[in-house]
């Protein structure tokens, strides 16, 4: 115990001062907006590195895997053009259609455990991607990208509860507001769908193309439940995934060559 209080005193200048930069950087964190852009920036990159590195030990040790997890992905993308309409006589990809191009990039984290979950991806704007960018996978949609760094990028996954997402009914365009209420990674809420529109159990689900993040008629996932409430005049839809996060290494960022002339309308 003595030699701990004369350690203390013969270290306490340097206590003294580690502990007033403690306290300067969580004050400068809490009152400047530009101080946490630089803390937050900082943390990401830094998780970002370390799951890298944990990532690719894992990843090395179970490659053949992963090879062919990707080799299954790749042959997915190819099979479905990145999801074409449904018009049988339009030879045109859904995404080259409207203006999107794709980039592919690897999963270093994703929670789907919290109520605000998020992923994290090895790329970052010196590959060009940029926030509000959608993300996708073979099978549906992830999220979207809200931070960037050089080397690494953060997405909103679907399985937040603050993100969401404009769908509609695949067979009559009957749209609504899809989210996560935090249950199952699998189950989804579509809310705003008008009572006036026909639904049945096994309608599918897909992108409603009212946003810049996605094209309309990307698979989202299909009706597994519904009320249709007496006194009001919408449904109360339970929708299930194709996807299923909680697997997933590989995603597809979308950018939208058509978004500042969507921006520049939407101001005007």
């Amino acid at each position: 115990m003595r030699q701990l209080f004369n350690a203390l005193i013969n270290y306490k200048n340097t206590l003294i001062f580690i502990g007033l930069l403690a306290l300067s950087l969580v004050f400068l964190n809490s009152r400047s907006f530009y101080h946490q852009s630089i803390f937050s920036n900082a943390a990401l990159s830094f998780s970002s590195k370390f799951n890298l590195i944990r990532h690719n030990i894992s990843s090395y040790i179970n490659l053949a895997e992963s090879n062919k997890k990707l080799h299954l992905e790749n042959e997915k993308l190819k099979a479905l053009e990145l999801f074409k309409f449904a018009k049988p006589l339009h030879q045109n990809t859904l995404l080259d259609s409207f203006g999107f191009e794709v980039m592919s990039a690897r999963i270093v984290k994703n929670s789907y455990r919290g109520a605000r979950n998020y992923l994290i991806i090895d790329k970052g704007y010196k590959d060009s991607i940029e926030v509000e960018m959608g993300v996708i996978t073979s099978d549906g949609v992830v999220g979207i990208v809200n931070q960037v760094t050089a080397d690494f990028s953060s997405i909103l996954s679907v399985l937040h509860r603050d993100l969401k997402i404009n769908a509609r009914f695949k067979k009559n365009g009957a749209y609504g507001s899809l989210s996560w209420q935090g249950n199952h990674p699998k189950r989804m809420k579509l809310l705003d769908v008008s009572t006036l529109n026909p639904i049945a159990i096994g309608d599918t689900i897909v992108t409603g193309g009212m946003s810049y993040y996605f094209p309309y008629g990307i698979p989202i996932g299909t009706v597994l439940d519904f009320n249709k409430p007496d006194l009001e005049g919408y449904y109360d839809i339970d929708v299930e995934l194709f996807g299923n996060l909680t697997q997933k290494e590989f995603v597809y960022i979308l950018r939208n060559n058509q978004l500042s002339q969507l921006k520049q309308l939407n101001n005007e």
